[in-house]
């Protein structure tokens, strides 16, 4: 297959994922009432994003990804909420002050980013 009809393809393909997912209904319901195999449905997302996931590999989004601390000027004419860390962390030059809030999800983000810095 030509890369222009694959294009075509998942463009249609895109368009029907869309329509489905925002219908509100579940994807057999959905596909019944356009007269959609639920087992292309499932192929074509699979496609979908197979495709998506191969371009973010190849253009290494991921990969790419860096903070930057950028310097803040203070104006005290701004009344900042308060914070009271409930654990501060020292990891190299890094100071972390985290709430207990704190999602396990983000807070492991974060640590494997600065100890990927060293």
């Amino acid at each position: 297959m030509d890369k222009s009809t694959h294009e075509m393809r998942l463009m249609k393909w895109t368009a029907i994922i869309k329509e489905c997912r925002s219908s509100g209904k579940t994807v057999t319901a959905w596909c019944s009432e356009n007269n959609i195999s639920s087992k292309s449905f499932y192929y074509w997302q699979r496609k979908v994003r197979n495709t998506v996931f191969d371009t973010m590999k190849d253009t290494k989004i991921q990969s790419n990804t860096k903070f930057v601390q950028l310097p803040a000027p203070i104006d005290s004419s701004i009344d900042t909420p308060s914070f009271k860390a409930d654990m501060i962390l020292h990891v190299g030059n890094n100071i972390l002050e985290l709430s207990n809030s704190t999602s396990e999800n983000l807070l492991s983000t974060v640590l494997k980013v600065i100890t990927a810095e060293k």
